[in-house]
């Protein structure tokens, strides 16, 4: 494949191609790309080209038979064709080829080119049409002559850049773009941006850089189209401040390799989406505004979802840098797309709502809805002010009395390695016969043998004579779920697992509809068996049609926008036949009920999930699973893996 790609960007250049430069856009050893050319020289007769040698020049692509050439650069697309078999993989590339198509293209066109069937195509237009309403974009039909995609150059912009990111894994690109992406030198380009970024003492990440990046490759591609933001808004701009002095080198870099012209608009774009990736406040009563602003957001998600985030000035420090730019993206329709996003909301689910209650309450007065991928981001600062509250909770304990039976070396090694987990606390090992000298000075009980739990006031946590690095672990994660419950004892693996019932466990339920049907039935029932508070079942489906919290292989951990639980429970559904929303596959079912102070024991239950996920045999599991037996067996053994 990679001989053909050769003879394609040698057509595209049009001209010789050293090859220095030629084993380096291909990323090979000239000794490689010497042996490409010579089978590319053996096999070009038959296919109507051949690859010359110019002196003092480098490779160069004769046309020997054009018909030939055609028919050998149309065989190697059909062998690069993606797997038209995957659904959601050709609708979106059915959006891409309509989104890149100016003129009118016909499903017969499309058909061909996807090497599906004309009922496959006629089918795919319904998400199609949804597609393009969501990014206020319309799929318009004309008699005779085809499907166009109606809309403004931005939102076009906009649509595609999504395509290309996030969607695609082998985007079928028209000929067009083709042709670009052997022209566009996006190394030099990256090499320019950087030194600019250096040039003007800006700061980004990794993620912004890459997005920077693409977005000036689309805009040159479309301004070479002639498809530009001409008759948009065309205002010129003085030049000021660091983003518009990075603007204008940028646009003199583009117009001055490629030999294109920026009009104003783009110009104004791109500076949109450069403030829009990296703007902080400088002015002093901006900042302090903004500052208010967060703080009484951070005021609204505690008193919402029982929490303390408030407290933490590094994450108000660290919103005040991020909220700046996203406050600028929301107001230009420029939002950021998250490439970790699908491991971000699984991984964080437990702070996905709280970092949509607090962006909502910042923005309350802004029409812009948010998208995945921008709350994301949010949620990861919340989640690390988790992490940094659940690491606090080992220094609040002063005074810790451990029980091993087994005395000797056993118990002073647990004790060493208990001191070392719980540096400032003071750390005594008893026998089971010296229990009687535990007072209420201790604060913390760590048994590894089972104790009458009636004897005592201080909280009992149970773990292992020996301790690896897992055991370790499983104690942090009881003290944070310790603190967030009024148990005195507690156990995390036993504790998720007390969530389960076989009340709330189902098969396959009877005359079961689609998902969200099947949600609100579950929630009705919830409610009226009293576990949860009014509004459960809508608090569900709101947060459902939001952002689905549907993950890989079919696991999905439905939740109120709003915890409420009356009493904990998790209603689980197994579906031997799978359900499907927004294209996407439901097998299982965690209907999560739990209280609203409870992050750390969302985030746990998350884990489990993604246990699930990560288990290479789970197909075989679910078909093996015909009881509640079955169901909590699995469960447990997934918690034995640590």
């Amino acid at each position: 494949m990679r001989q053909e790609k050769i003879v394609e960007y040698l057509y595209a250049k049009k001209q010789a191609i050293a090859p220095k430069a030629l084993a380096a856009a291909f990323q090979i050893s000239e000794r490689t790309l010497a042996n490409d050319i010579k089978w590319l020289k053996e096999i070009g007769a038959a296919a109507g080209f051949d690859v010359e040698r110019v002196r003092s020049a480098g490779y160069q692509l004769k046309i020997l038979d054009q018909a030939k050439f055609q028919s050998y650069l149309a065989q190697t697309k059909r062998q690069e064709q993606v797997d038209s078999t995957s659904p959601q993989e050709r609708i979106k590339n059915i959006e891409l080829l309509l989104l890149f198509h100016e003129e009118y293209i016909t499903m017969q066109q499309i058909a061909e080119w996807l090497d599906v069937s004309l009922s496959t195509v006629k089918a795919d237009i319904k998400q199609v049409e949804q597609f393009c309403e969501n990014y206020e974009l319309s799929l318009f039909s004309k008699a005779h002559y085809g499907l166009k995609i109606i809309g403004t150059e931005s939102k076009k912009r906009r649509a595609i850049l999504y395509l290309i990111r996030n969607t695609i894994h082998t985007p079928v690109l028209t000929e067009r773009y083709k042709e670009f992406n052997f022209v566009f030198d996006e190394a030099d380009l990256r090499r320019f941006l950087q030194e600019q970024l250096q040039k003007n003492q800006l700061k980004i990440s990794d993620i912004v850089f890459e997005n920077i990046v693409q977005h000036i490759r689309l805009l040159s591609f479309r301004i070479m189209q002639d498809n530009t933001l001409n008759n948009e808004e065309d205002e010129e701009q003085k030049i000021g401040d660091d983003y518009d002095r990075l603007t204008e080198e940028l646009v003199a870099y583009v117009e001055a390799t490629y030999h294109i012209v920026f009009s104003n608009a783009e110009k104004n774009y791109l500076e949109e989406q450069l403030r829009g990736k990296f703007a902080v406040l400088d002015d002093a009563a901006s900042n302090r505004q903004l500052k208010q602003a967060i703080d009484k957001a951070l005021e609204h998600v505690d008193r919402r979802y029982h929490t303390h985030f408030r407290e933490d000035q590094d994450l108000a420090n660290a919103l005040l840098m991020h909220v700046a730019p996203l406050q600028q993206r929301l107001y230009t329709g420029h939002q950021l797309e998250n490439p970790i996003i699908d491991d971000i909301y699984t991984q964080y689910a437990n702070v996905f709502n709280v970092a949509m209650g607090f962006i909502n309450e910042l923005n309350k007065d802004l029409d812009a809805d948010i998208s995945k991928d921008e709350i994301g981001y949010v949620a990861i600062y919340f989640a690390a002010s988790l992490e940094k509250q659940s690491n606090q909770v080992i220094d609040d304990y002063q005074k810790i009395a451990v029980i091993c039976s087994t005395g000797g070396g056993a118990a002073y090694l647990l004790k060493v390695t208990l001191e070392r987990l719980f540096s400032n606390a003071e750390v005594d090992t008893f026998a089971l016969n010296e229990i009687d000298q535990i007072d209420s000075t201790y604060d913390l009980m760590i048994s590894t043998v089972p104790l009458q739990q009636d004897q005592f006031d201080i909280p009992i946590i149970y773990t292992k004579t020996i301790l690896n690095q897992a055991e370790i672990t499983k104690i942090e994660k009881d003290l944070n779920l310790l603190r967030e419950s009024q148990n005195k004892v507690f156990d995390v693996h036993q504790f998720i697992l007390s969530l389960f019932d076989p009340d709330w466990f189902q098969i396959d339920p009877p005359a079961q509809q689609d998902y969200l049907a099947l949600l609100e039935k579950e929630g009705v029932r919830l409610e009226e068996q009293g576990l949860v508070e009014q509004g459960f079942k809508q608090s569900v489906l709101e947060r459902e049609k939001m952002i689905d919290t549907i993950y890989q292989h079919g696991i999905a951990g439905p939740h109120p926008m709003e915890q409420a639980a009356v009493k904990e429970v998790i209603d689980v559904i197994l579906l031997k036949k799978p359900l499907s929303y927004r294209e996407k596959q439901v097998r299982v079912i965690f209907l999560i009920n739990i209280k609203k102070d409870h992050l750390n024991l969302h985030k746990e239950i998350s884990r489990l999930m993604i246990k699930m996920m990560d288990d290479p045999t789970l197909d075989n599991q679910l078909q093996k699973i015909t009881n509640f037996q079955d169901f909590m067996s699995y469960m447990k053994s997934l918690m034995k893996e640590g």
